[in-house]
């Protein structure tokens, strides 16, 4: 059977890819790799069914749950996305589970129906959770560590995006032999540096001074809270400096308060979420980038900042160590240190020296290791064999 069924987790929708400017991208990525097959079957947890092809190749799957509370997306996925993923599975040679490695349902699917099942391990969720609370941590421990691991022990070969996953997994007692390392690749057509004139993109934002850039969810494990309270000493020293905030996210409100109780609300801009695109183009406008997470699988954004070659300030935190070497991209400080975060974005803001040898290590990094037209003919048998999406 040349058709094979493409599962996402429990929170992901393609609603939510075309609400942050993914879902173009994906739908290229899928037909890209149609020809391969005669259908590739789309489950999501999505409440509508949306076109993915003119030729009819790439069918979109809704499990189409009623509303409900965030706690019970996956229990109520678990049970009706199992049932639809047993139906589709029939129809295919393989399942591939793509998303949190909490895609239970589509693992299930392909063991009920004996089919082969290829799941990514692209983060660890529990680590998103660290520093939230003791009953938070154990919370997420005790309920997602055994589905994780379930869907490892399952799956026929998994795909992990950095070195450290795949030691991850080990550790949690899966064979070696069947994890393989796909990171993930981008095209450098729309990330060259020279493309974009940063002087003018800033004139027409209005902007001056020193620009700190974060792009991401506005999410707890992004600490922007940190990076906020850090960007305030910063302007002790560089009163014209301002803080670029763009995506969004629940703590946008809470993240806005603080800005306005720290009294910086007129330095900090809240952008919102914008195209995929767009994103380098306020790269482009940066001084320096920043990403303060608790834990990342492999950072988008992070990528993104290494093809526009900007230094960069990172926390040490898994999956952006995989990426940044201290000292070598860019500077890395302890999670949610809002002491050692000030003194990292100072000293590349004041040291031009530094920040042009870490600008320029981090565009040959994302050169060797990163950029779609020098890895994919390496890679392209493992991308397209496994249905590996890589942008």
């Amino acid at each position: 059977m040349r058709s094979v069924l493409f599962v996402t987790n429990p929170y992901t929708t393609l609603r939510s890819y075309k609400n942050v400017g993914l879902l173009e991208a994906f739908k290229r990525y899928l037909r890209s790799v149609s020809k391969k097959y005669d259908k590739i079957y789309v489950l999501t947890m999505d409440e509508e069914r949306l076109k993915l092809s003119d030729d009819g190749r790439i069918v979109h799957v809704p499990i189409r749950p009623p509303p409900l509370p965030h706690f019970l997306k996956i229990p109520y996925c678990f049970l009706f996305g199992t049932l639809k993923a047993v139906a589709m599975a029939k129809k295919c040679g393989f399942v591939r589970a793509d998303g949190g490695t909490i895609e239970l349902h589509g693992v299930l699917g392909a063991k009920l129906t004996g089919r082969p099942v290829i799941t990514s391990f692209r983060y660890f969720e529990p680590m998103f959770h660290r520093g939230q609370g003791a009953l938070v941590e154990i919370f997420y421990a005790l309920t997602l560590t055994p589905i994780i691991k379930l869907c490892l022990r399952l799956s026929d070969k998994i795909i992990a995006l950095t070195e450290f996953l795949k030691n991850l997994a080990v550790k949690m007692g899966i064979e070696r032999r069947k994890i393989i390392v796909i990171p993930i690749l981008m095209k450098e057509e729309r990330l060259r540096p020279e493309a974009y004139d940063a002087e003018a993109l800033r004139a027409e934002m209005g902007l001056a001074g020193k620009v700190i850039l974060f792009v991401g969810r506005l999410a707890p494990e992004k600490n922007v809270d940190i990076l906020i309270r850090a960007f305030k000493e910063v302007l002790k020293e560089f009163g014209d400096a301002v803080l670029l905030i763009v995506g969004g996210g629940a703590l946008e409100p809470r993240l806005k308060k603080l800005c306005e109780e720290l009294e910086i609300a007129d330095k900090v801009k809240f952008v919102g979420v914008v195209p995929r695109e767009r994103v380098p183009g306020f790269l482009a406008m940066a001084d320096v980038f920043v990403l303060p997470s608790t834990s990342e699988g492999l950072p988008k954004a992070l990528l993104e900042a290494l093809a526009m070659a900007k230094p960069i300030v990172a926390t040490a935190a898994p999956g952006i160590i995989d990426v940044i070497k201290h000292g070598r991209e860019g500077l890395l400080v302890p999670v949610r240190d809002v002491e050692r975060l000030k003194r990292a974005l100072l000293k590349v803001l004041k040291d031009e020296e530094l920040a042009r040898r870490l600008a320029r290590n981090a565009r040959k990094t994302f050169e060797r290791h990163y950029a779609y037209e020098k890895k994919y003919p390496e890679l392209k048998p493992l991308i397209e064999t496994f249905l590996t999406p890589y942008l």
